[in-house]
């Protein structure tokens, strides 16, 4: 797993090098254990706190993690003729979250959240290749 996220992850530069470490560390946990909670593929407390104060970096912005695989991803498809591009609209519904702020609303003022739109790219045999926009 190591390898893969480290390979996958190549292009990021969170400014320091041990930032860029700790990333593809997440990395590999989460994957790991893709079924887990965050604490639970953490592994203890102090891993799961560090996993949550990583993601609150005010030193880099997500999109710099985003990027790293958004490369990779488009790297992959150059060794295919033909790619699909597969786009999905997600509603993260945050209504019953009063304390969340700074959302907007989704299909009617009564709902608050977040829509996500990724598009993700497969081979015409189905094969993922990646996240190339979000």
């Amino acid at each position: 797993m190591e390898k893969w996220a480290a390979k996958e992850l190549s292009g990021v530069d969170l400014g320091d090098v041990r930032r860029n470490k700790r990333l593809i560390k997440i990395v590999e946990d989460l994957a790991a254990q893709p079924d887990s909670s965050v604490p639970q593929a953490s592994g203890n407390m102090a891993a799961t706190k560090a996993v949550y104060n990583f993601w609150k970096s005010p030193y880099f912005p997500a999109s710099e993690i985003r990027q790293g695989h958004i490369d990779s991803t488009i790297e992959r498809i150059k060794e295919h003729q033909i790619v699909l591009a597969i786009q999905d609209t997600t509603n993260i519904d945050l209504t019953n979250h009063p304390k969340t702020k700074g959302v907007g609303y989704l299909d009617h003022r009564q709902s608050s959240g977040l829509k996500v739109h990724s598009t993700f790219a497969a081979t015409s045999n189905g094969v993922p290749l990646g996240i190339i926009e979000q």
